[in-house]
C-alpha cells in the first residue's frame, strides 16, 4: 500500500493480494522511488524506519518522504491532494481485480481520499497515512505487511 497511499495504500492492500501480483518486483519498484525519495528530501533511516514500521513520521523530512512516494505512485499531485483514480486503478492491479478485496479497498480510498489535509504537500501525506493504517485497522487488516 500501501498502497498508498499510495504507500499507506500500497502497504494497506499488499496484505490481499492475489497470486498474480509480482510482490518482487513490486517491492524492487518500491525500494527504488523509496531511495529516490530518500535523496530528494534529505530523509533519515529513521524515517525509513518509521514508513516501514507504519508509524507517524516523526519530523518534516518523514513526511516529505511519504508525499515523494505518493507522488511517484501518482496519488498525489503537486498540491497534496489524493487523486482517487490513481488509488483506485493502483487497487485493481495489485488484487487481480478480486471483487472483496477492490470493496475493501474502495472503502479505504473512499473515506481517506475525502479526508481535510493541510496546504503543505508533506503534512497532507502525514494525514493520509495516519487515516489509510486506521482504517486498514478498521477494515480487519492489522497485520498488513509489504
Amino acid at each position: 500500500m500501501a498502497k498508498l497511499i499510495l504507500i499507506a495504500i500500497f502497504c494497506v492492500l499488499s496484505g490481499t493480494l492475489s497470486e498474480a501480483f509480482n510482490r518482487e518486483e513490486a517491492i524492487k519498484k518500491f525500494m527504488t522511488r523509496l531511495g529516490e525519495c530518500r535523496q530528494e528530501v534529505g530523509a533519515a533511516p529513521s524515517d525509513i524506519e518509521e514508513l516501514i514500521k507504519k508509524l507517524p513520521a516523526a519530523g518534516k523530512e518523514g513526511k516529505c518522504l511519504r508525499a515523494c512516494m505518493m507522488k511517484k505512485y501518482g496519488v498525489m499531485n503537486d498540491d497534496g491532494k489524493f487523486i482517487k483514480a490513481v488509488a483506485l486503478e493502483h487497487a485493481a492491479t495489485y488484487s487481480d481485480g478480486d471483487e472483496t478485496k477492490m470493496k475493501t479497498a474502495n472503502e479505504i480510498i473512499d473515506a481517506c481520499g475525502g479526508t481535510a489535509v493541510p496546504d503543505d504537500p508533506c503534512e497532507a501525506a502525514a494525514v493520509y497515512s495516519h487515516c489509510f493504517i486506521e482504517q486498514a485497522i478498521a477494515h480487519g487488516l492489522e497485520k498488513f505487511e509489504f
